[in-house]
């Protein structure tokens, strides 16, 4: 009996390595700095998760260098937990807002 071995049958799906785990997280990261940064009439216009929400508010009272980068790494956590399709939508309505030009100067 001939068994076939089609290359179908070794396609496995593949773990994203680490690094591409590392690049995906620092992406999410940098977003939220970028949102961090506007006023919160325009995060009213994202479809951002009420815990983001939360903690973006909570931005104005961070003042140390340390602490500034620190809560950005937690801004940058919660955005991590964010599926794909959350994160799409809040770089959509980001680009909505500032503009295409900007956005692609952003490097969201």
């Amino acid at each position: 009996m001939k068994q076939s071995n089609s290359p179908d049958e070794f396609l496995i799906p593949e773990k994203p390595s680490k690094s591409e785990i590392k690049r995906r997280l620092e992406a999410r990261q940098y977003l939220a700095e970028e949102i961090s940064k506007m006023t919160p009439d325009k995060w009213k216009q994202m479809p951002l998760p009420e815990r983001l929400l939360d903690a973006l508010k909570e931005t104005p009272q961070v003042r140390s260098h340390g602490g500034i980068r620190r809560h950005i790494q937690f801004l940058g956590k919660i955005m991590g937990a964010l599926s794909e399709e959350e994160v799409h939508e809040i770089k959509q309505a980001l680009i909505g807002i500032v503009g295409a030009k900007k956005a692609s100067k952003m490097k969201i």
